[in-house]
């Protein structure tokens, strides 16, 4: 008897302790939050370069070290682990426009393996000189985006953005749309000298 009244206080006691208690749930996966710095631009003209645009006050403009050509330079931007890469290249015999057309064309798609999307945009102001392409990359691609653009007949510029970061669309995306405006503003400020 007393084997039973001890048994049934226990069965009471757990039930007890087992009741009210909130059921235990996993997180779900957040992203860190990103504060995206005040748009706002300044000019690059240098009087060693061909050209001249706009970039963004929130980046840096670096030499490239042991570059080909002194207009080679990269735009960093600190605070968003991101880069655009610039490179200069002046046609003639040994640098010709369809050869640099096709080599642009041929690191872009290299990302299809892991693009969901190559989307072109043609660049074209024959009254200020300047063609190209820029290329948008969507889905999970080393480079978000890529592009090139000439005058056809002396120069030749090529840039590309890439994030020190793993692609992950998701949770760059709103990164990614940021800087992203800021390399069709380069694009659109872009003048041959």
């Amino acid at each position: 008897m007393k084997l039973l009244s001890y048994s049934l206080l226990l069965l009471v006691a757990l039930v007890l302790t087992g009741c009210g208690e909130e059921e235990v749930q996993p997180k779900p996966y957040a992203y860190h939050r990103i504060d995206l710095p005040e748009r706002a631009y300044q000019r690059f003209d240098s009087i060693l370069c061909p050209y001249s645009f706009d970039y963004p006050v929130a980046s840096v403009i670096e030499a490239v070290a042991n570059a080909e050509n002194p207009c080679w330079m990269n735009i960093r931007y600190p605070a968003l682990n991101a880069t655009i890469y610039l490179s200069y290249i002046a046609i003639g015999p040994k640098a010709t426009l369809n050869a640099m057309v096709a080599e642009t064309q041929r690191l872009t798609y290299k990302h299809v393996v892991k693009a969901s999307s190559i989307e072109e945009k043609t660049i074209s102001r024959p009254e200020a000189r300047q063609f190209g392409v820029l290329y948008e990359v969507g889905g999970a691609a080393a480079s978000a985006t890529q592009f090139y653009i000439t005058d056809s007949t002396q120069h030749f510029l090529r840039g590309s953005l890439y994030f020190y970061s793993k692609p992950q669309p998701d949770s760059l995306a709103m990164v990614i749309d940021y800087v992203l405006e800021d390399v069709r503003h380069l694009v659109e400020s872009f003048a041959w000298k």
